[in-house]
């Protein structure tokens, strides 16, 4: 699988170089991850106004999440060839902004001139860290145009006619963590995000993208998937990805069931410090999301005998099982160490993320088997970007 690398980050310099994580830094990191996991019902609205909790966020969770959006948006099609319009709606310090700069500044790609993003937050201290950020960033790519930065300080909530996606269009969309914040005293928080989202996607280009990215726990990542049957189920968009169908997620049929992201990544010393003295292993990036659109357009072709690999592979005695997904909902298929052969070779490759073809599936028994003459094939990698993919379609 391909590293997903962190970029250097103006961040970065707000810890002196080579100077080790101190003892306030490790209590912040270690506080606020309890509160974005086992203490939840504990996270407060403005969180990020305790100064502590802010620094840990800037050094340690803004590199992971930034890691997180790019190996998303790697995954989008080519952007319009116009001004572009990027709307970080939960922005914190813009890590959805940073993220997209980033991926605009790589690989050749240069946005037309004009090119504008807005950020909206809730939290007056975190937009006027985005702002500092967003200001160094010119002296990191020499001759690249650094777009236009517009600050909304709006309570997401309760956001009034002058919000700017009831304003203008935009032609991406960013939500990286901040969705499942909203509406948690609500009596029904799902149909509140996707009352959100569908005000959101009227705002969106007929061609353009709309990112959420969630954490990868199972209460989060669930309420993500009820969103999507939502939004998907009353025709108001169409999933470009992960999903390859817009049918019910079958995950949300078992109470234990949630589908999420683990992609293999580099991450930065600054990173790899604050582990050791926190004691924590973050040797991949978990996280569940969801990437929608108006036009139709998938990240894949479509059918039966596509699949997602929602699971790692899982080794029993003499077999090794994955569970897949799609129109057909979730099957768990296996193939026997002895019944490996030349054409179902490739089920070596199954890694979860990965969307993969099967011709046929012995449905038998509880299992589904892979038998030596059904024919397997990796239709795209985890990891792989869109230009990459085209690149290997087209040898």
């Amino acid at each position: 699988m391909k590293l997903i690398a962190v970029p250097r980050l103006p961040i970065e310099d707000l810890l002196a170089p080579g100077e080790k994580p101190d003892a306030g830094l490790i209590d912040g990191v270690r506080r606020l991850s309890r509160l974005f996991t086992i203490d939840r019902d504990k996270l407060g609205l403005d969180y990020l106004s305790d100064p502590a909790l802010r620094l840990a966020y800037l050094l340690y969770f803004a590199p992971v999440n930034l890691a997180k959006c790019l190996s998303v948006l790697a995954e989008l099609p080519p952007l319009p060839a116009r001004p572009l319009r990027v709307l970080d709606l939960g922005s914190g310090p813009g890590v959805g902004a940073l993220a997209m700069f980033h991926y605009l500044s790589s690989e050749g790609r240069k946005p037309p001139g004009g090119t504008e993003l807005v950020l909206v937050d809730r939290n007056r201290e975190i937009l006027a860290e985005a702002k500092s950020l967003w200001s160094n960033l010119a002296s990191m790519v020499p001759g690249f145009e650094v777009p236009g930065l517009h600050i909304a300080l709006l309570d997401l909530e309760r956001p009034g006619p002058r919000a700017p996606w009831k304003q203008q269009t935009f032609d991406l969309i960013l939500m990286v963590n901040s969705l499942n914040e909203l509406f948690r005293s609500a009596r029904d928080p799902i149909a509140r995000r996707a009352k959100l989202l569908e005000q959101l996607l009227e705002s969106l280009a007929l061609d353009g993208t709309l990112v959420v990215i969630e954490p990868a726990l199972r209460q989060t990542t669930r309420e993500l998937h009820g969103v999507r049957d939502r939004l998907v189920t009353q025709g108001k968009a169409t999933v470009y990805s992960p999903c390859l169908h817009e049918r019910s997620c079958p995950a949300l049929l078992h109470p234990d069931d949630w589908c999420h992201e683990e992609r293999p990544w580099s991450p930065t010393a600054m990173i790899e410090a604050i582990d050791r003295a926190v004691g924590f292993i973050k040797d991949s990036l978990k996280f569940s999301y969801l990437v929608l659109r108006k036009d139709g357009r998938t990240i894949a072709d479509r059918g039966q005998n596509i699949y997602r690999v929602v699971s790692e592979r899982m080794a029993t005695k003499g077999e090794q099982r994955v569970w897949l997904c799609n129109e057909m909902g979730r099957q768990l298929v296996g193939r026997l160490e002895k019944e490996r052969s030349e054409d179902n070779a490739a089920f070596d490759r199954w890694e979860r993320g990965a969307i993969v073809r099967l011709a046929e599936i012995d449905r038998r028994g509880s299992v589904g088997r892979i038998r030596p003459s059904a024919t397997a094939d990796v239709i795209r990698p985890v990891g792989e970007s869109q230009s990459e993919s085209l690149v290997r379609l087209q040898r």
